[in-house]
C-alpha cells in the first residue's frame, strides 16, 4: 500500500466505533534515556558495528547492553 492509498483510507474510515466518547489515557515511560556521546577509534566502532550487524542489533543497542551488563557485573 502507498503513502497515499494509506492517506485516503484513513481520510474516509474511522479509527473508532462511532458514538464512542475518547478518553484520556496516561502513559508512563519507566526508563527515560539520556544522550551520551562517546570517543572511540575507528576500529573499535567498526568492530562494534560488526558484532552488531552479526548479532541483529543497532551498534548502539549492544553498547548499551554491553554497558548495562559490565555496571552489574561491577556492583
Amino acid at each position: 500500500m502507498t503513502d497515499k492509498e494509506l492517506r485516503d483510507y484513513y481520510d474516509t474510515h474511522s479509527m473508532m466505533k462511532e458514538g464512542v466518547p475518547l478518553r484520556p489515557v496516561k502513559i508512563d515511560f519507566p526508563n527515560p534515556r539520556v544522550l551520551l556521546a562517546l570517543r572511540m577509534d575507528e576500529d573499535t566502532l567498526d568492530g562494534l558495528k560488526q558484532v552488531a550487524k552479526r548479532k541483529g542489533l543497532n551498534f548502539s543497542t549492544l553498547a548499551r547492553m554491553w554497558l548495562t551488563e559490565r555496571l552489574r557485573q561491577e556492583r
